[in-house]
């Protein structure tokens, strides 16, 4: 990102979008905390760009449906209505990237379960979303 930034802040405009997921904002292993850091970390470039002409979002998407499942075999999981559109996903993100938005999560279900996990107890969100054992538990599966 810094690399790309660069040359645009050279040039006076550009957008830097790093993809994050709403995993992030729950505590739910090592993919969850990568994807934390993703959106910690533009948030900061943000700053460190303000007034340069070049904006950072951080794209947090949820489910979305794309080729991968297909290709990998993997069926869909969970209720329909949980599943983004991919083009319409990159539509919303770049509305947000034009209206300087830091942080786009796409889809009012995601931004409902965002909004809800910005004001939900940790301790709440750490007990429902990441029962205890479930490590143990994947590990004796696996």
């Amino acid at each position: 990102s810094h690399a790309g930034a660069q040359g645009m802040v050279e040039r006076g405009h550009g957008a830097v979008v790093n993809v994050s997921s709403v995993a992030g904002y729950i505590a739910s292993g090592p993919y969850s905390a990568a994807k934390s850091w993703v959106t910690v970390f533009t948030e900061g470039l943000s700053a460190e760009l303000s007034g340069t002409g070049v904006t950072a979002t951080a794209l947090c998407p949820g489910f979305t449906n794309t080729e991968f499942q297909q290709r990998a075999g993997i069926g869909k999981r969970g209720p329909e209505f949980i599943w983004l559109d991919a083009p319409a996903l990159v539509s919303a993100c770049l509305a947000d990237v034009a209206r300087g938005r830091v942080v786009s999560v796409p889809g009012w279900q995601y931004k409902t379960a965002v909004g809800l996990l910005r004001v939900l107890p940790r301790p709440l969100i750490r007990r429902s979303l990441c029962p205890p054992g479930a490590a143990g538990r994947a590990r004796r599966r696996g």
